[in-house]
């Protein structure tokens, strides 16, 4: 599909979380960013060699503990097998992925690509020294392909340095790092090959191409500029290209971390359009100098477009005075807005120029916010949600990262006894939960992969 047939989503939330820092060489000084306690950089340049590290052996043994592999397991139920459904079991087809990611604080933050984790019943993170360690994900971000996992009884782990992707310029060397296929930290060296690349995914891939290998199971590994800093997270594979990878740029990644962390998810401002590109034909149509700017094609009934007036047709030149040469632009521009934040968008309605301004609004999905694991009552502090299991039991369905269970239980456990009692189904599960003595120490017996043991879950 062509950019000028792309069409928006009507009331698509829109894509970056906060906006990037108008000066990107002061990026941490913005407090709505993310500033990892950073590794010790590499001993500065040479005059006149600033941008380029002088050995990247050196490099990658400075970067190499920050690096992690990543193994996400999923599970899907089948209940096409009677004979394991009368035993109390159940068949299932299981998918394991395998990709890249590093670490962003000593206690085990970890980013990655969301397509690595999502759906993930089990994830496991192999460090640099070769220990593996349960994560959980703490959030996602699709639209971004971004997720942000913890690391249980992590500390004082090595540390990524951010850079700027801003700053990069087409021909600056890059080092990637990840688990292609399966083989940990493999490194490749390239350079930018283009930025602000636009691919038809979406509205919001404005990626960094550069021919430094990048494969399956690369997904979610840094890329590094010179210096040894994180200036992209590999993404995407183009399927006929040799010698072409993309990275989605750090600065709209470390933008996006805080809201990860404390919340699970990004929220973004939504407009209520749906847009095109407008091709040279479509300018010629409606009148206009040139093919720039984003064509309305329909509006949401009672969203912030139209309450002030926007109709199909309309064409948006501009949003806070920033020209929009392509609909894709309006797109991210839109994207590092959040609801209840204003914009002011210049028409063309017509032959004539309006001036609106709209409030953006939250998206009908955050309305009503799901409701968190063991939102009420005393299990809170257990961290769990569950359901009934096949064959009886309780199946652990989610687990808050915070809670009591994390780092005990996992998803996709099957709770068959607590302290000795017998459990039935997800509702005596939870009961007996409620009656147990606090502060103290259940001792919960479980099925785990076909296989059963114990585990001591403490309550307060």
């Amino acid at each position: 599909m062509t950019s000028s047939a792309l069409a928006f989503t009507l009331g698509l939330a829109l894509t970056h979380g906060v906006p990037a820092c108008s000066n990107r060489a002061d990026a941490t000084t913005n407090d709505r960013a993310f500033t990892p306690t950073a590794a010790a950089a590499l001993p500065p340049a040479p005059p006149g060699e600033a941008g380029v590290a002088l050995d990247i052996s050196t490099l990658v043994e400075h970067v190499r503990p920050t690096v992690v592999s990543i193994a996400a397991t999923r599970g899907a139920e089948e209940r096409g097998d009677p004979q394991r459904v009368r035993a109390g079991g159940t068949s299932r087809s299981i998918e394991r992925a395998v990709g890249s990611g590093f670490i962003v604080s000593p206690d085990g933050l970890v980013v990655t690509n969301a397509h690595v984790v999502h759906g993930a019943e089990r994830v496991r993170v192999q460090l640099s020294d070769g220990r593996e360690l349960e994560a959980s994900v703490l959030g996602e971000d699709e639209k971004l392909d971004v997720a942000l996992l913890a690391l249980r009884g992590a500390s004082g782990l090595a540390v990524a340095q951010f850079g700027t992707s801003e700053a990069l310029r087409v021909g600056d060397y890059l080092v990637a790092i990840g688990s292609p296929f399966g083989l940990r930290h493999t490194v490749t060296l390239g350079i930018v090959s283009a930025k602000e690349r636009v691919l038809g995914l979406g509205p919001f891939d404005h990626l960094i191409q550069t021919d430094a290998s990048i494969n399956p199971g690369s997904s979610g590994g840094p890329v590094f500029d010179g210096r040894g800093r994180v200036v992209g997270v590999s993404t995407v594979i183009h399927a006929r290209g040799q010698g072409i990878g993309f990275a989605i740029p750090i600065d709209d990644v470390r933008a996006v971390i805080p809201e990860l962390r404390d919340a699970g998810h990004v929220s973004r401002g939504v407009l209520g359009v749906a847009f095109q590109a407008i091709s040279h034909d479509l300018a010629r149509a409606l009148a206009l100098p040139g093919p720039t700017g984003a064509l309305v094609t329909d509006v949401e009934a009672g969203g912030p477009a139209s309450k002030v007036g926007i109709e199909p047709g309309d064409v948006i030149l501009s949003a806070d005075d920033e020209p929009i040469d392509q609909a894709a632009e309006l797109a991210r521009l839109l994207g590092h807005r959040k609801p209840g934040e204003s914009m002011r968008l210049l028409i063309r309605h017509g032959k004539e120029e309006q001036v609106k301004r709209v409030v953006l609004a939250r998206p009908e999905a955050e309305e009503k916010p799901a409701q968190k694991p063991e939102d009420v009552g005393p299990r809170k502090t257990l961290g769990v949600s569950v359901s009934d299991a096949l064959g009886g039991g309780a199946r652990i369905d989610g687990l808050d990262p915070r809670g009591a269970a994390a780092g005990e239980l996992e998803v996709g456990d099957v709770v068959v006894e607590v302290n000795g009692q017998p459990i039935e189904d997800g509702a005596d599960f939870l009961r007996l939960v409620d009656k147990a003595k606090r502060p103290g120490t259940l001792l919960v017996r479980l099925r785990r992969d076909g296989e059963a043991l114990y585990a001591a879950v403490r309550v307060e």
